[in-house]
């Protein structure tokens, strides 16, 4: 138990440093990209003015101009209020003058939206009173009770009144558009995650969210709310540093989608105000003020101004007792530097004693370092005396291994040529006596054919080269495998079945023995000396080393030497 409880302990540590580490990256994130949020503001205006343009275009079709009105009203819906509202009184004149009810209903809504988020709720309510629900298509009713839902949630964020009935009717609309919008939606993932909440099923709001977050892209209005709505599920369940992280993901998604009209900076400088990060708070909420005032949103504008003034006011006494301690700090510095000036007054007279010290103390070195010089030189001469007998003896060494290895040869291939050579000439005497009968029974055809047949020699070839390979094997019985050390692992050379060795191992074999002369290697295995050279370079380029392939493998032996020296 007691180690299961450690463990436990460690776990959770270690998980609380990750979260922390994680959290410290993204506010370094964060405050990197609010830096740069002048860049994400411009590319915002870029994609406005390229839709603007569009409008220029002399061959446009009204469906086409209500269009593009449309796509400009969502752009500024969460970047400069005025100006949503200017491109969506456009639609809404051009839905009057063409009876368009379709597009009619669709301008009231997104007027009445931009209203409600100005916190102009009398106007937005005046608006939505005219729209005819009975004949609305099943976007434009679900955008109806979303629109009701996001006054009624502004009227009690906004109002210290009535806020029950506002948050009773906010539930009573949010649930009408819960029974209209498909299951999955982007609009049901922004409103059924809080109805769980309420069911007190939070664990299943945040497993939605957490499913559907990988299908939107960063940095742009849906993430934000997406993650915004994570941070409260959090919040709701207490944990606090998740709450943390995923407010930290929406506000850095608000700065990079330029979006003016968000409250996810405005939260997280109040939550960083509670932790005592006075300086980062300071700069979100003034940041967030800011993009009130820009947006022109009454409501936000309302709730950062409340907020600005007892962060400010902790901002300032946090930079009052900075430059208390500066003061403090260089009071102590000035003092600590009198101080030092009388050491340095006192270590220099100390040092000049020193001096005259060090100097007799130098006269003795000096002379010591001579003494140790002529020492050094002797030590040297002895050791270069000894370098060069024991190189005398490796040398020596070398030479009996070579007598040795070669008396090793020449009494191994003496014997098999002895043999042969008495095989031979009984071969060659049954072969006479072979011919010699053909030659008495008149079968001239026979004695023919024996002759201009050459299966003969070819046998007798391959018991040569048999005799040979078994030779040196005999004599080299690693050869294969230390040479096979010199070639890349797919470059190995294994005799096949019923060989000994290959072409290629009898080619070297032969540069072992001190048959380096292409052409003695060619006429002895009966190949053209083309052959033998495309042999040796094909090895040669292949092996681990080129430029001295054949150098190592004289190295190979009977007898241990000692590695060649890697040149490459």
């Amino acid at each position: 138990m007691k180690k299961l409880f450690t463990l436990f302990c460690g776990i959770l540590f270690f998980s609380s440093v990750s979260t922390s580490e994680r959290t410290d990256s993204l506010l370094t994130e964060l405050d990197r990209i609010l830096q740069n949020r002048h860049i994400y503001e411009k590319q915002k205006e870029e994609r406005i003015a390229s839709l603007k343009k569009g409008l220029e275009h002399p061959g446009i079709t009204l469906d086409q101009q209500f269009d593009l009105n449309n796509r400009i009203f969502h752009e500024y819906a969460s970047y400069i209020c005025d100006s949503a509202l200017y491109y969506v009184d456009i639609n809404l004149e051009l839905a009057s003058t063409h009876a368009n009810k379709g597009w009619y209903a669709t301008s009231l809504l997104n007027k009445a939206y931009i209203l409600s988020l100005a916190g102009l709720f009398h106007e937005s309510f005046a608006l939505l009173s005219q729209v005819d629900k009975q004949n609305l298509s099943a976007d434009n009713l679900a955008r109806y009770y979303k629109c009701y839902e996001d006054i009624y949630l502004y009227l009690y964020e906004y109002s210290r009144y009535n806020q029950g009935r506002n948050l009773y009717r906010m539930h009573l609309y949010r649930d009408s558009l819960l029974s209209v919008v498909e299951p999955g939606s982007l609009s049901y993932i922004y409103d059924y995650p809080a109805w769980l909440v309420e069911q007190r099923r939070a664990l299943e709001a945040e497993q939605m969210l957490l499913n559907y977050l990988p299908y939107l892209r960063k940095g742009t209005r849906e993430y934000s709310i997406v993650t915004s709505i994570l941070a409260f599920v959090y919040q709701v369940q207490g944990k606090n540093d998740l709450l943390k992280e995923y407010l930290i993901r929406s506000a850095t998604s608000d700065i990079e989608a330029a979006v003016k009209e968000n409250i996810s900076l405005r939260t997280l400088a109040e939550l960083l105000f509670e932790e005592g990060d006075i300086q980062r708070a300071n700069l979100y909420i003034n940041t967030s003020l800011e993009d009130a005032n820009f947006f022109d949103a009454r409501l936000r504008n309302v709730q950062s101004s409340k907020l600005l003034p007892i962060i400010d006011q902790a901002h300032e006494e946090a930079q009052q007792k900075k430059r208390r301690e500066l003061q403090a700090s260089l009071a102590v510095i000035s003092s600590l530097t009198l101080i030092l000036l009388i050491a340095i007054f006192f270590i220099i007279s100390q040092m000049k004693k020193l001096s005259v010290a060090r100097q007799r103390e130098r006269k003795a070195n000096q002379e010591l370092t001579l003494l140790n010089e002529d020492l050094k030189m002797v030590n040297e001469r002895l050791r270069q005396l000894n370098d060069d007998l024991q190189q005398a003896n490796h040398r020596q060494q070398e030479l009996n291994n070579s007598l040795a290895e070669a008396n090793k040869i020449k009494e191994e291939y003496l014997g098999r040529f002895l043999d042969t050579c008495s095989l031979y000439i009984e071969k060659l005497e049954k072969f006479r006596r072979t011919l010699n009968n053909k030659a008495i029974s008149g079968d001239m055809e026979g004695l023919y054919k024996t002759l201009k047949s050459s299966r003969f020699i070819e046998e007798e070839l391959k018991t040569f080269y048999r005799n040979f390979d078994e030779a040196f094997l005999s004599i080299f019985p690693d050869f294969v495998k230390q040479f096979n050390e010199l070639m890349p692992p797919e470059e190995h050379l294994h005799p096949k079945e019923g060989e000994i060795l290959t072409t290629e191992l009898r080619i070297f074999a032969l540069i072992r023995l001190g048959i380096s002369d292409s052409q003695q290697i060619a006429d002895f295995l009966r190949y053209s000396i083309t052959t033998i050279y495309t042999y040796r370079s094909k090895i040669r380029n292949r092996s681990l080393h080129k430029n001295d392939l054949e150098e190592r493998l004289i190295r190979i032996g009977s007898f241990r030497r000692e590695p060649l020296r890697d040149n490459n």
